[in-house]
Parts: C-alpha cells; sequence; structure tokens
C-alpha cells in the first residue's frame, strides 16, 4: 500500500521516466554493441580483400623470377627435410612487408608510456637461415627501441654450419641481439630455461625461430602485463603458409583447450574484442613477467626435450594465481609444417609419453585417472598410435 502512494500524480509520472530511460539506455548499449561488432566484421572483410589481393605480392610467381613449374621440381627437396618451401623462403626478403592484420581499433588504442621492458627468446636447432633472421628481423622492425631490452638467439647444439662463425658475423651488428651456445642438444625446455636465465627485461617473450611479427604486436602484450604482473599473454596466431609462404589473416578468434590424454586444440570462442582467456596456451609465443617466471618454478627442467611443457605452465599458471589470455591486437604469423623436422636424442614417442605422464602426475592430483585411464601408458599398439597421433598434432602447433 506504501509503495503505491508513491505512484499516484507526479510519482507515477517519474517512474515511467526511469523505467523509459533504463529501456533506452539498454538498447543503445545493444545498438552500440551490434554497430561494434559490424564495423569489426566489416573491417575484417575489407583486409582480407586487400589481403587477397596482395597475396600475390608474396607467392611463388610474384617473388621469383622462375616460373612455378621450377619450383615444384625442387618441392620434395626442401619438403624432405625442413616440411615447408625453404627454396621460396630464401627467395623473399628478410625484412619484408606484411599486412597488418589487426582489427581498425587497434591502432587507436592508447598505451601507458612506463610499460616494461622485454628480452625476446628465441630458441632453435638447425634452423632455416631466411626464417631465422626474418623471424629476428620482425621483431627488431615492429617492436618499439625503448621497449626490447636484447634478443636472446639460443643455439640448442645446431649443426649447421651457417649457424655457427657466419650467423655470429651477421648478428654483430645488432647491439642488441646475442647468442648463446649450448655444448649439448639439451630441447626446447630446457633451452629456454637458459635463455630466460640470461635475460634482463623485466618481462620475458618467448617466441619461435620461424615466425613474423606483424605491426604493433610487443605493446598491447606488455599492457596486460603492466596492469597485472600474473597475467601471462599470447599474441594471436596467424598463419604463414608452408607452400608458398604468403601471410594469411586469421579473423576466428579461438582459444587454447585440452583433451584427453592432454591433447592440446583451439576451440571458437565467444566474441570479445580485447582478449580471451583460455585454460592452457599453444606454448610457442608467450610473454611472461620474469619475476612471475620465477615464482612459478620456470619450466620444470625434469621434462625432456620437447613436448607437454605448455600443459605443465599452463596448469601452474592458473593454479598459482595468474591467468593466461590472447590478446587480439598482437598478431604474430607462424609457419605451421605438417611434420617436426627435429630429431629426439632418444625415443620421440617415449619422450613424450613420460613428460606427459611427469605433468599428469605433478599437476592434475585425482585428475590424473582420467589421464591413464586413456591407456596413455600402456606399450601396446593402440597405444603408440595415439601417441603419434597427438605428435601430429603438436607438430601443427610448432
Amino acid at each position: 500500500m506504501k509503495f503505491r502512494k508513491y505512484l499516484r500524480g507526479s510519482g507515477r509520472v517519474l517512474a515511467f521516466v526511469f523505467i523509459a530511460s533504463v529501456i533506452w539506455l539498454l538498447f543503445d548499449i545493444a545498438a552500440l554493441r551490434i554497430s561494434i561488432i559490424n564495423d569489426v566484421n566489416q573491417d575484417l572483410k575489407e583486409r582480407e580483400i586487400v589481403l587477397n589481393q596482395g597475396r600475390r605480392k608474396n607467392n611463388v610467381q610474384d617473388v621469383l623470377k622462375h616460373p612455378l613449374q621450377k619450383v615444384n621440381i625442387d618441392k620434395k627437396e626442401f619438403l624432405k627435410n625442413r616440411f615447408f618451401n625453404v627454396f621460396l623462403s630464401e627467395q623473399i626478403p628478410i625484412d619484408r612487408a606484411i599486412p597488418d592484420t589487426r582489427p581498425q581499433i587497434c591502432s587507436e588504442n592508447l598505451v601507458h608510456d612506463d610499460l616494461p621492458s622485454t628480452s625476446v627468446i628465441f630458441c632453435f636447432v638447425d634452423e632455416v637461415w631466411s626464417t631465422l633472421l626474418r623471424s629476428v628481423h620482425s621483431v627488431l622492425n615492429r617492436s618499439p627501441p625503448h621497449l626490447l631490452k636484447e634478443i636472446i638467439l639460443v643455439d640448442d647444439c645446431s649443426t649447421k654450419d651457417y649457424l655457427k662463425e657466419q650467423l655470429d658475423v651477421y648478428m654483430s651488428q645488432f647491439p642488441k641481439v646475442q647468442i648463446i651456445r649450448l655444448k649439448e642438444r639439451q630441447g626446447l625446455i630446457r633451452a629456454r630455461i637458459a635463455g630466460a636465465a640470461a635475460a634482463t627485461g623485466e618481462v620475458l617473450t618467448f617466441l619461435d625461430s620461424h615466425v613474423e611479427c606483424n605491426v604493433g604486436w610487443l605493446e598491447p602484450l606488455l599492457e596486460r602485463v603492466y596492469l597485472d604482473h600474473k597475467k601471462v599473454v599470447c599474441p594471436v596466431i596467424e598463419v604463414i603458409s608452408d607452400k608458398d609462404m604468403s601471410y594469411m589473416l586469421v579473423d576466428n578468434f579461438q582459444r587454447g583447450v585440452f583433451r584427453w590424454p592432454l591433447v592440446f586444440g583451439w576451440i571458437k570462442g565467444v566474441f570479445f574484442f580485447f582478449l580471451h582467456r583460455c585454460p592452457v596456451m599453444a606454448g610457442g609465443l608467450f610473454s611472461i613477467d620474469k619475476s612471475y617466471f620465477y615464482e612459478l618454478g620456470a619450466y620444470d627442467p625434469g621434462l625432456d626435450v620437447w613436448g607437454g611443457e605448455n600443459m605443465e605452465i599452463s596448469f601452474k599458471i592458473w593454479m598459482c594465481g595468474g591467468e593466461i589470455e590472447i590478446i587480439p591486437c598482437s598478431r604474430v604469423g607462424h609457419i605451421f609444417r605438417g611434420d617436426n623436422p627435429y630429431k629426439f636424442p632418444k625415443d620421440r614417442v617415449k619422450t613424450v609419453e613420460r613428460n606427459l605422464a611427469r605433468v599428469a602426475e605433478v599437476w592434475l592430483d585425482d585428475y590424473k585417472e582420467l589421464f591413464y585411464a586413456q591407456n596413455l601408458i600402456s606399450m601396446d599398439s593402440k597405444t603408440d598410435k595415439l601417441i603419434n597421433k597427438w605428435c601430429e598434432c603438436w607438430d601443427r602447433i610448432y
């Protein structure tokens, strides 16, 4: 009864105005969201048209003076060892221009003036000359100098002659580049530990050695770490074709997940322009506060060579107060190969199998039973097929 008296006379008018204002505000917010989504989608479509028109400048026929048929003659040779078009990669400039694939709004975003500096760490073994140099040049050319503390190249005991004195002489012209050479093959995990130990930047940025960083790739990553030192951030990983080396836009935002038995994969996420939180990361490209990296215990040095380290560090991040995010305004192209060209000192399947079992035992607690329920550890033909399938999936990521 008391409530009704407020709805008489002028009170009724005020109530009507209030309700109408709320409804109008909701419609206005909805219209703004639809407008932003439409603008972003339109921007992506327009840039995809530009990319399709410009891709011919990066493909075989335009980069080379030789006809496409001549490249095809050498196809088996360059696929046999590296599993991507090495012949064409050697013809493309090491500092080539690539299209800016960020949504338009990214170039308008303001960032803090006092962002932390970063050490960019590349670990490699017998990497192709052109792809390694293109990776380094993309960082040097597209990173603000005051934010790039150094580039650390960790040579995991390469056997190629061009990665020895020739690489030293070439990189000597860049004061910010230093090379660490491991005397014995350690694998990706312990090579990254060595690179992190030598780093002097406030943030560690790990990249694969066959990438191309895009325009404005670094600032959005450092911005998130600046706002919260327990944020571990990844760029959107775009595709460099293993066949014609063209750079391709990724416009369907996805998040990293895993399926049993600890198989990494991607799923399409709900549209949110600024960031994507995800349970696990691919592990090849990310930035992390250096102090937080060591607070987590860094990588587990007991993991051998390669495999499972992305799961291990992802679980540690979430279980120790951190978060993993993919930042749509940061774009890095990556050559996705059909197979892994690197040799394992020991049996590859057993190495990956042991690493995953170690991660499960340390971090999954009671959930490790779900891992073992997949018959991952039993040595039978079914398990071998399962492991090989896992390795094939991982190779496409790295």
